[in-house]
């Protein structure tokens, strides 16, 4: 009894691997565009331990690649910057939510400390019940770098970005750096 030919040719293999060095990396995806199902990939990993090893190779190539971006767009956005934090430190970065309910008008007084310009800001945030991301943002942002020009706090985010990646630990753990 002879099977059907092989989907797999030279070709397909380069293609796949291509895809995800580009940073395609959900393997349904690639799947999808080089014209197989994912598990008939599947079945190619398992059958074939250096195509397994290229395919590994050729993801963590694709990560590499897409850290880059993200810690080049990073330092050029404090916003986005807090958020790679959040994402990669998110025990020290990470949004703490925590829920209050209750029958009762709570004040949120304006914290006497926080500088006139933010003050619109928290009032709106407020009578939004802290639900707007943006705003939100804006007085994270000032906490975590005690500057409410957004020259300064690019800076003090750098900063920070850059005491975080010196820190002693495991070298995996550490983001990529940019030349």
């Amino acid at each position: 009894m002879v099977g059907r030919p092989t989907q797999r040719t030279p070709e397909i293999t380069a293609q796949i691997l291509e895809g995800i060095r580009d940073g395609l990396l959900h393997r349904g995806t690639v799947c999808k565009l080089v014209g197989i199902s994912p598990r008939t990939l599947r079945r190619w990993i398992k059958q074939d331990p250096a195509f397994r090893e290229s395919l590994r190779n050729a993801e963590a190539e694709g990560e590499a690649k897409l850290s880059r971006v993200v810690v080049k767009a990073a330092t050029k956005d404090p916003r986005f910057a807090l958020d790679v934090l959040r994402a990669r430190y998110p025990e020290r970065w990470g949004k703490r939510r925590a829920r209050i309910e209750t029958a009762e008008n709570v004040p949120l007084d304006i914290p006497p400390t926080l500088p006139k310009e933010l003050r619109a800001i928290w009032r709106e945030a407020a009578e939004k019940h802290w639900k707007d991301p943006k705003l939100n943002r804006e007085l994270e942002i000032y906490w975590a770098t005690g500057e409410t020009s957004r020259p300064k706090q690019i800076r003090a985010l750098r900063k920070l970005l850059t005491d975080l990646e010196t820190e002693q630990g495991d070298p995996a753990d550490m983001p990529p750096t940019i030349n």
